[in-house]
């Protein structure tokens, strides 16, 4: 959460015309614009805005934060004991080779009406086989306001192609 945290805190600061982390506020200066998210992301995401004050400019979710968290990351800060819950999207046949140690599982096809059981987590990282999935979990999430939401790129694949563990469910 304090990666996601400290993201927020700088693009809000940014902004509303504050400075992030007690650094001085640049003059405002004409910048080229953003680029663009791939096709497939911005196709796949729905419309999050976040305001800055009343006559403030808008910024859209894509400016907070991506989507997926890259795996060496969150194996990283999983193995660090970091408060980081994963959400295994999969279905009960899918994990009879193993889950990540510490995973909660609820099925892509039962979070809409699931998703409450995660409203007090601090972050959420989804995870499927492959990563697909994992995205449309966390875009369900974050429609129902868990904008702590991502999904883990590559999926459990991906995890166990850097040495990740997994342990029977």
């Amino acid at each position: 959460m304090g990666l996601l945290r400290s993201l927020v805190k700088g693009v809000v600061g940014r902004v509303s015309g504050g400075a992030p982390s007690g650094r001085p506020a640049a003059p405002p200066a004409a910048s080229p614009p953003p680029p663009a998210a791939p096709a497939r992301d911005r196709a796949d995401r729905s419309a999050v805005a976040v305001v800055a004050g009343e006559e403030g400019p808008v910024a859209d979710a894509d400016a907070l934060a991506n989507i997926e968290a890259g795996v060496q990351e969150i194996k990283e800060r999983v193995e660090a004991g970091e408060p980081v819950v994963l959400l295994d999207v999969r279905e009960p046949e899918e994990t009879v080779h193993g889950v990540i140690p510490g995973a909660r599982q609820i099925p892509l096809g039962q979070l809409e009406a699931r998703w409450a059981e995660l409203k007090n987590c601090d972050e959420i990282v989804c995870y499927c086989a492959h990563g697909m999935r994992s995205i449309a979990a966390a875009e369900i999430l974050r429609q129902h306001g868990l904008f702590n939401a991502t999904s883990l790129e590559g999926g459990v694949a991906a995890w166990q192609a850097l040495g990740g563990k997994l342990v029977p469910r």
